[in-house]
């Protein structure tokens, strides 16, 4: 026998649809079916449990107090089924973390680095949102943002990662084919390779406020080329193209790797840097804080890199 002599659950899922809308017609609409099947169940039910549930007015549906005292019961236990249901999902279910960082910042420094937070977090479901129009923690789409700036934005709590430095970059091939590149004076007679893509490029630093801060003024003799993404800047540039201006968190690794070297010995610390921000208003998971505590990590053991013109090696 039956622990619970009852009769068939949808007998109940239809009761409830149509006492919740007080009408036959809404429930059928809700339910799929047509209202001819929904009344056929509704009196299944009630003579199931010898039961009146409904009054059936002119053009209205009128619940029974009987039917009331089973509707509220019946609501309480879909409820809690519900409910249970979605605490047992998400509590399956992988937790995910969305993090916005720039196409360069995403590409060059993040990427490589996302196998070793795998390795530690499999059970972690990242994704990376790559745009030059960031999206801000806060909104619903995006839990940690990585952004470039002095640290103060409104609602944000923000983390330094590192600051940034500037400096030229070229392929080995380009300085052998112009091997009197040796100050910053000499990349006025250079192909220089620029990144413009509608608003100024990070720090506020381009070309012409990089000569100028070493003290160089006037027009490139050559005409330069201009790309609206980074990683076409530096693809430029492995390409022997001209000479790029590269960003530390980018271009030390290539330079590391010999596919690119600094033919001028200058350097330009921005004042500003790259920020890990979350929202002040909305409570960090377990996870969003294991994901900040591993990229602050990876942050602050990235190696720097001696500039020196033609080599490149690891400085302590």
């Amino acid at each position: 026998m039956s622990k619970y002599p009852l009769p068939s659950l949808d007998l109940f899922r239809t009761f409830e649809a149509v006492a919740r809308h007080r009408s036959f017609t809404l429930a059928a609409d809700e339910l799929c079916l047509t209202q001819s099947a929904i009344s056929r169940q509704i009196k299944a039910l009630e003579d199931a449990l010898a039961l009146r549930l409904f009054r059936r007015l002119h053009r209205a549906v009128e619940v029974t107090p009987e039917g009331q005292r089973l509707f509220d019961s019946v609501t309480r236990g879909l409820d809690d089924v519900s409910a249970c249901l979605a605490a047992v999902g998400a509590a399956t279910k992988a937790p995910q973390i969305t993090v916005c960082a720039s196409v360069a910042f995403a590409w060059f420094w993040l990427m490589p680095r996302l196998e070793r937070f795998g390795a530690l977090q499999p059970d972690i479901d990242l994704r990376v949102l790559a745009t030059e129009q960031p999206v801000l923690p806060g909104t619903g789409e995006v839990d940690v943002a990585i952004l470039f700036g002095s640290g103060q934005w409104e609602g944000l709590e923000a983390r330094l990662l590192f600051g940034e430095r500037v400096y030229p970059v070229c392929s080995p091939a380009y300085l052998r084919a112009h091997p009197i590149l040796h100050r910053p004076e000499d990349l006025m007679d250079q192909t220089l390779l620029h990144l413009e893509y509608g608003k100024p490029a990070f720090g506020g630093v381009d070309w012409r406020s990089w000569l100028l801060r070493q003290g160089v003024n006037g027009q490139p003799v050559r005409r330069g080329l201009r790309f609206n993404s980074y990683p076409m800047v530096l693809q430029a540039a492995e390409a022997g193209h001209g000479v790029a201006l590269g960003w530390s968190y980018v271009t030390d690794p290539l330079l590391a790797e010999g596919r690119l070297i600094c033919p001028v010995d200058r350097v330009l610390e921005t004042r500003e840097g790259y920020y890990l921000c979350t929202s002040n208003s909305i409570g960090k998971s377990p996870w969003i804080t294991t994901f900040m505590d591993w990229i602050g990590a990876e942050a602050a053991g990235q190696a720097g890199v001696d500039i020196t013109a033609g080599n490149a090696t690891h400085s302590e």
